[in-house]
């Protein structure tokens, strides 16, 4: 259920079918807090029998489990393609924070605008309340951990041809926020990042 690379999922799948044993991959979106109260959405890659015998666990600790394909590396491509993508709206979230400072607006005032109409969701006011308060502890999903998923990310777009330009800017920002001591912190510490480098 952890965020692994594609390759080792393969890697698992080939190992424990060597042996007759089926293998599940089924990570998680979702963060402390959702996994509490029991809301994780979860997504399962394998064998639909296997997955039919392990569904009562996915029930007692998520909302829906998806049933992604019959190889397990197939839900961990779903997985890390979205975290991709939650870091992408993160880094879209601190540089427009920026911008809408160096205007002299308040940060939350673009968010109200930006939350309640075209960018509803819990990425976007979940995220974006943290960079508009400079709150980035305690962290709910540290930077560190955001730049791991990054580079799995990166590493299945390689392994299909496939170029992420965004992920690699992601990636970048990440990279600055380590390099500065925070990576413990939530991953809306993009939104620090881009404050930093417009020199705010």
């Amino acid at each position: 259920m952890a965020t692994i690379s594609v390759a080792l999922a393969e890697e698992l799948a080939t190992a424990h079918a060597s042996r007759g044993v089926d293998y599940v991959a089924a990570p998680v979106l979702g963060r402390p807090d959702v996994a509490a109260a029991g809301k994780l959405t979860i997504v399962a890659g394998g064998p639909a029998e296997a997955i039919d015998r392990v569904q009562p666990v996915f029930d007692a600790i998520g909302q829906k489990t998806w049933r992604i394909g019959s190889l397990p590396q197939q839900a961990n491509v779903i997985k890390v393609a979205a975290n991709f993508m939650l870091g992408a709206a993160v880094e879209t979230l601190g540089e427009a924070a920026a911008l809408v400072s160096g205007h002299g607006l308040a940060i939350q005032d673009f968010l109200d605008v930006i939350t309640s109409g075209i960018f509803p969701g819990p990425v976007y006011a979940g995220y974006g309340k943290m960079i508009a308060d400079n709150r980035y502890e305690p962290a709910l999903f540290k930077a560190r951990l955001g730049l791991k998923d990054l580079r799995l990310a990166l590493a299945a777009a390689d392994a299909v041809t496939t170029p992420l330009p965004i992920a690699s800017v992601v990636r970048d920002s990440l990279i600055d926020a380590i390099a500065h001591g925070d990576g413990e912190k939530d991953f809306a510490v993009l939104g620090q990042v881009a404050a930093r480098r417009a020199g705010r």
